[in-house]
C-alpha cells in the first residue's frame, strides 16, 4: 500500500494546528487562540466534534452510498440550514475519537461505501482533526470535501491531494442576499475563487439549492458564472429546500415542481452539465 498520503496528512496537520493558534482558517479571521481554549466564530475551540456518521444514498448518483461524517461547527450562519443547532452549539456534540472513527470507517467500507464524506457544519473549522484522521486511513479511499468553500487558502493548501472530490456548495449569487440569508456579505466572492482553486487539483461538482423568489438575485448570476467560467463542470441543481419555522429573510414557501424545471431549463440552455 501507498502509504504517501498518510505521511502527508499527517505533517500538514501540524500546520492545521498552528494556524489555531491565532485561528485564519475561514475569513472570519476570528484570530483567537483556539489551542488554549478561546471559541471562534464556528464556536470551536481545538476539540473536533463529530455528531453523526452514517451510511447515505441521498447524495448525488455518482457519490454514493456515502459514509458521512458530519463534523459540529460553521462559519456561516445560514438561516435555512437543517443542522443549525449542531451549528450555534456544537460544543454539544461528542469529541471526535480518531481510532473510534478509523474502525467505523472499515465497518461502512465493508457495508458497500463507495466514498468518505466530510461534511458539517463546516469542515475547513475541523482542519486539524480531518488531517489527523486522513493520516490513519488507506489512502486509496475516494474523500469528498462537502463543503460551503467559504475559507482561506490555507485550507485548500493542505487539502490538495487528499480531497478527490469536492462538493461544492454556491449558496447565492449575490452580496445582499449572502449577508441576509447567511451572515457573510463577501461569501460569493470567496466561495467561486475557492472553486476555480479546486478544479487545478480536484474533481468538483458544484451544488445549488434553488430557493424561492431567487431566479434574478441568485440562480440565474450562479448558473451565469459557471457558464462563463467553467463550464464543463457538473452541476448538481437540488430542490429540497425547506423553509425554516421563523423565516426571517429566507423563503417560507417549498420550491415547486416547475421552479425546479424551469431551474434546470435554464442551466441547460446555458450548456451547463447537469448530474442527478
Amino acid at each position: 500500500m501507498d502509504y504517501r498520503a498518510h505521511r502527508e496528512a499527517f505533517e500538514r496537520e501540524n500546520l492545521a494546528r498552528h494556524a489555531l493558534t491565532h485561528c485564519n482558517l475561514c475569513p472570519r479571521r476570528c484570530g483567537v487562540d483556539r489551542t488554549a481554549g478561546e471559541k471562534g466564530y464556528c464556536g470551536l475551540d481545538d476539540l473536533v466534534r463529530c455528531f453523526r456518521e452514517m451510511l447515505y444514498s441521498g447524495e448525488e448518483s455518482e457519490l454514493v452510498p456515502s459514509h458521512q461524517i458530519h463534523f459540529a461547527g460553521c462559519n456561516l450562519r445560514c438561516e435555512f440550514c437543517v443542522v443549525a443547532e449542531w451549528n450555534e452549539q456544537p460544543y454539544a456534540a461528542r469529541e471526535m475519537n480518531v481510532e473510534d472513527m478509523v474502525k467505523k470507517i472499515a465497518y461502512r467500507r465493508s457495508q458497500g461505501a463507495k466514498t468518505l464524506n466530510l461534511l458539517g457544519g463546516e469542515p475547513a473549522v475541523s482542519l486539524h482533526g480531518i488531517l489527523e484522521l486522513l493520516g490513519c486511513i488507506d489512502p486509496k479511499i475516494t474523500v469528498v470535501w462537502n463543503s460551503n468553500m467559504y475559507y482561506n487558502d490555507i485550507v485548500d493548501k493542505l487539502m490538495v491531494g487528499l480531497a478527490d472530490i469536492y462538493l461544492a456548495d454556491l449558496k447565492c449569487g449575490n452580496a445582499g442576499c449572502a449577508e441576509n440569508l447567511l451572515g457573510a456579505k463577501d461569501y460569493v466572492a470567496v466561495a467561486r475563487q475557492n472553486i476555480l482553486k479546486a478544479g487545478k487539483h480536484a474533481y468538483v461538482i458544484v451544488r445549488h439549492l434553488i430557493m424561492p423568489g431567487h431566479n434574478e438575485c441568485c440562480l440565474k448570476p450562479t448558473l451565469t458564472w459557471l457558464a462563463e467560467n467553467i463550464p464543463e463542470v457538473k452541476l448538481s441543481l437540488r430542490g429540497n429546500y425547506i423553509p425554516p419555522a421563523e423565516a426571517v429573510s429566507a423563503p417560507r414557501r417549498y420550491l415547486k415542481e416547475e421552479e425546479l424545471q424551469c431551474a434546470k431549463d435554464m442551466a441547460q440552455s446555458m450548456g451547463l452539465k447537469l448530474i442527478e
